[in-house]
């Protein structure tokens, strides 16, 4: 998980109301101001002078998934992960409601940094809703997860 040293720590809240589900933006600044804006209201969002990132990466012999870029994302993501050596790779994309979406597969990946593309559609071609979604990178005996969001 990524996590940005920089003036504001964001914070998506879904909420689910009689059937219907609100986005927001919650923006907590270096001051502890909180700011809440609709993620409808959204046009673009910009990160400048970042002073800093911490990435975690998962890792274990056989496997470390550096994780996916850009996240948060609009159109496409790039999912990032390391293998020790050649074989068969799965990601399997769930939504918040743990149901499976999606699975990319790469048949045979070569050892080292490999990418695969999510294009933000499900299993039948249809382009999947603004939210959280997982991922899980299945290499031989070995899964390992991570969190991705969608924006529009």
């Amino acid at each position: 998980m990524k996590q940005f040293i920089a003036a504001f720590t964001l914070l998506f809240v879904f909420s689910i109301f009689a059937k219907a589900q609100t986005d927001t933006l919650v923006i907590t600044l270096k001051n502890s101001q909180v700011e809440k804006i609709a993620v409808s209201d959204i046009k673009i969002i910009k990160f400048e002078n970042i002073s800093g990132v911490n990435e975690q990466t998962q890792q274990t012999n056989n496997l470390a998934i550096t994780g996916n870029y850009p996240n948060p994302f609009t159109e496409k993501t790039n999912i990032e992960f390391e293998i020790a050596r050649t074989g068969n790779v799965e990601i399997i994309i769930y939504n918040n409601s743990g149901e499976q979406i999606q699975t990319l597969n790469c048949g045979n990946c070569q050892t080292g940094k490999n990418i695969l593309q999510w294009n933000c559609l499900d299993k039948n071609n249809n382009r999947v809703q603004t939210g959280v979604y997982y991922y899980e990178v299945r290499f031989s005996q070995e899964v390992q997860a991570k969190r991705m969001l969608l924006i529009k």
